[in-house]
């Protein structure tokens, strides 16, 4: 029988992503969706290939928003998918929960005691489906030997 060779296990280095490293990751990954595919290309002004993309970049940026608009909108970071795409999901989400809470705003547009009573009552109701789901997972839980016993 052949003899047996140890496996001799390789030390990996060991590197945490941070919740910011994970989310700037997701949108580089989305970035072909958003028409900016081109995202890995240089735009230092020190390689040629980075001239070429920083003048096709302010070209494109004077041809949409004109003298002024491209100079607001470039320091301004809004052509930067790196900052519009956390700006607008982000303002989206803001929008999506304002949305969700104007069954409970009265004609000043805050949530009044009404409002307020039926957040509590809804509240309420969530927490008894949740108790009796609970109760019911518990009852289901009851098998095997202690079933038998």
């Amino acid at each position: 029988m052949a003899k047996k060779i140890p496996k001799i296990s390789v030390p990996r280095a060991r590197t945490k992503m941070s919740a910011w490293d994970k989310f700037y990751a997701g949108i580089a990954g989305l970035s072909p969706f958003f028409g900016k595919a081109a995202l890995h290309q240089s735009m230092d002004p020190w390689t040629p290939s980075g001239k070429i993309a920083q003048t096709a970049h302010r070209a494109n940026l004077l041809k949409r928003y004109g003298k002024w608009g491209s100079r607001a909108a470039r320091w301004s970071g809004l052509t930067n998918p790196w900052t519009a795409v956390p700006l607008a999901l982000g303002y989206g989400a803001k929008y999506a929960v304002g949305k969700a809470f104007d069954p409970y705003r009265d004609e000043t547009g805050r949530i009044g005691a009404e409002g307020h009573a039926q957040l509590a009552s809804a509240a309420r109701a969530r927490e008894e489906l949740m108790f009796a789901r609970n109760a019911a997972r518990q009852n289901q839980n009851e098998g095997g030997l202690a079933g038998l016993l």
